[in-house]
């Protein structure tokens, strides 16, 4: 979130969304398809919320350019977007449109996670847990689990983009007053090119600032990827190692540390400058008032609370219930167990956030999984894959909650839009699980010897 700021700060966002602009033109259909599939391959190889959080600025960026030229209005009070305070208790409502865009980034930086490793904690846990529950285990490996959700991955991506555009922007609904907004004339289209080339060359080159925040982000995202895919996972849940916040923590020091410009060299170069010293430090790329006046304190509140709660609910042993009631449907055929566990975990997701609730829930589907002589990857990728994808409240994963901050989202507007990818989750995992695994692993249908050397006293 602080990067969020930085980035904003330096305006470097507003280049970049210019140039989108420009190479895609103003159509909301290819804008969205852009913006949704790169925040969808950008969160397949860094974290959820760090790929939501480096498109944010950009999308609201896109939308002022748009706004200014008069293609849509941000906010449903026309004007008040230059004077937009987050802290403002009467915060304008956003249009259909910036939900629109908002929804889709954080919806598709959570889908795109799922289907790697390095993208998702939950992933990261359930690997965790496969190698300290069942240590006979087959090893997972990235490729062989990226084989294994990437398909549903993309069924569940071109959904999406295909569900939003129906809901807010009005897609094959002729009659729609938001679907005839979305359409430009060839005369529009053109003047709105040489307006944006206008204003391209009116940013004139790449600023000191804006080039170091832009390096700043690239080597984040780089040394988080580096770090997520390199360190040792049974060594997980102790301090003795890296993860994948450590840079980021780092880019932000360097953000406070560094100055928007190097202009305090010049008083270096000759004793002759005829300029005063300066009585006073130049303004860092990321400033402590800066923070104060824009930090969505809210959402790490919400995120920590809901931690909070599942980690109680383990510590109490309450947990222990949730064991019982799965165990009700063991005598039932293995995918309807499979679709009760992708159901319940698909509910329980909603609430908290998805790693606390998958490490809370795991041990009692691996026991689960045990006691009904179902092969424990069968059932243990249910949930993996089910806890991935809240849709509908902001507890779910923190790109919920920043979005709906960012822009003051109605949370009955992310309840109803969550709907549609949500059926289609649950079905597509049911395939995922029930049809798609046994081409990865042809024995996964059988109840493995290497369950009987599980280490469940240690949990």
């Amino acid at each position: 979130m602080l990067i969020i700021l930085a980035i904003e700060h330096s305006l470097v966002h507003r280049r970049i969304a210019i140039k989108i602009l420009l190479l895609f033109g103003c159509s909301h259909y290819r804008l969205s398809f852009v913006l949704f599939l790169s925040t969808m391959v950008l969160s397949m190889w860094c974290t959820n919320s760090i790929a939501c959080g480096l498109m944010m600025p950009l999308v609201k960026s896109i939308l002022k350019e748009l706004e200014q030229m008069g293609i849509l209005d941000v906010f449903e009070v026309e004007g008040v977007l230059h004077n937009y305070n987050r802290k403002d208790k009467n915060s304008p409502r956003p249009t259909d449109f910036t939900i629109f865009y908002f929804l889709g980034i954080a919806y598709s930086s959570t889908i795109g996670g799922m289907s790697t490793i390095i993208g998702s904690e939950t992933n990261r846990i359930f690997k965790n847990y496969c190698e300290l529950i069942f240590p006979q285990s087959p090893a997972i490996e990235g490729p062989q689990l990226m084989l294994l959700t990437l398909p549903g991955v993309l069924i569940m991506e071109m959904f999406l983009y295909l569900w939003l555009n129906f809901y807010f922007l009005g897609m094959l609904r002729v009659q729609n007053y938001t679907a005839l907004q979305t359409t430009l004339t060839g005369d529009e289209e053109q003047y709105i090119t040489i307006l944006l080339k206008t204003k391209y060359q009116q940013l004139g080159k790449i600023k000191f600032h804006e080039g170091v925040v832009g390096a700043i982000v690239i080597l984040t995202a780089l040394f988080q990827l580096i770090i997520s895919s390199t360190y040792d996972r049974k060594h997980y849940y102790t301090f003795n190692v890296l993860n994948s916040s450590t840079p980021s923590l780092i880019s932000v020091l360097i953000l406070f540390i560094m100055p928007v410009n190097l202009d305090c060299l010049k008083f270096f170069k000759s004793k002759e400058n005829s300029e005063p010293t300066p009585t006073s430090p130049s303004n860092g790329c990321l400033t402590w008032s800066l923070v104060t006046d824009n930090m969505e304190w809210s959402v790490l509140f919400v995120i920590g609370s809901s931690n909070i709660i599942f980690e109680a609910m383990r510590e109490s042993k309450m947990t222990d219930e949730f064991e019982k009631f799965l165990l009700l449907f063991t005598n039932l055929p293995v995918p309807v167990m499979a679709l009760a566990i992708v159901v319940f975990c698909k509910f329980m997701t909603e609430f908290g956030s998805n790693a606390s609730v998958i490490y809370c829930l795991l041990i009692h589907i691996a026991r689960v999984s045990v006691k009904t002589k179902v092969n424990p990857l069968y059932l243990m990728i249910c949930a993996t894959l089910s806890t991935s994808l809240p849709f509908h409240l902001i507890t779910g994963t923190p790109s919920n909650a920043m979005v709906a901050a960012y822009v003051n989202i109605p949370p009955r507007k992310m309840m109803i839009a969550g709907i549609g990818p949500s059926i289609v989750a649950i079905l597509t995992n049911l395939f995922t699980v029930c049809v798609w695994s046994k081409a990865i692993w042809p024995d996964i249908g059988n109840f493995p010897d290497w369950t009987h050397t599980a280490h469940f006293n240690e949990f």
